[in-house]
């Protein structure tokens, strides 16, 4: 009994250390606070997305390295914002805050992919933003967000099928009288 209380002390004293060391990548109150009163100051970079001639802001940083975003698209058959990295130079933790006007999911439950492999991320929202935050590995190239839905990129074709959609109303109840 002494050996085992001995030895859990032990091993609880030693993981002291561990849970400081990985306590650096969590959202804190103060973290969120910061992000979303000025996200340009924490963040560093805003690539601004254009959908149907709306600009919406997404800001993005990493901890250590100088790498960018290229490019960032909407990729409607996987319900994802695809994001294009340059200069990935070494493993880094990416924040990325995005307008939930882009792209939501529902109980916020993202899929993350980094090159295509499936990533864990830390998540926060506030108001009307989603912030996410996860590792990326040297060299990569693409971080996919998938959700259950986004902005619709074409509203033009909602409004055929709403036009078609009335038309067909009409020819239904008013027919063509043939002369």
């Amino acid at each position: 009994m002494e050996k085992t209380s001995v030895l859990v002390c032990i091993v609880l004293i030693s993981s002291i250390g561990f849970v400081s060391a990985s306590a650096d990548n969590v959202l804190t109150p103060g973290m969120i606070h910061a992000m979303v009163s000025n996200p340009v100051s924490v963040f560093g970079n805003t690539y601004n997305l254009q959908v149907d001639n709306k600009t919406y802001p997404i800001y993005y940083g990493f901890h250590t390295t100088s790498a960018v975003a290229s490019d960032i698209l909407l990729v409607p058959e996987h319900n994802s914002v695809q994001i294009s990295l340059k200069n990935m130079t070494e493993v880094d933790t990416m924040w990325v805050y995005i307008p939930q006007a882009i792209i939501s999911a529902d109980g916020n439950n993202f899929v993350l992919y980094v090159d295509g492999q499936n990533e864990k991320y830390e998540l926060a929202t506030s108001g009307h933003s989603t912030i996410m935050g996860f590792t990326v590995a040297a060299n990569a190239h693409t971080v996919e967000i998938q959700g259950t839905s986004i902005i619709p990129e074409f509203p033009i074709s909602m409004s055929a099928m709403a036009v078609g959609f009335l038309l067909l109303l009409i020819f239904r109840f008013y027919p063509i009288v043939k002369k």
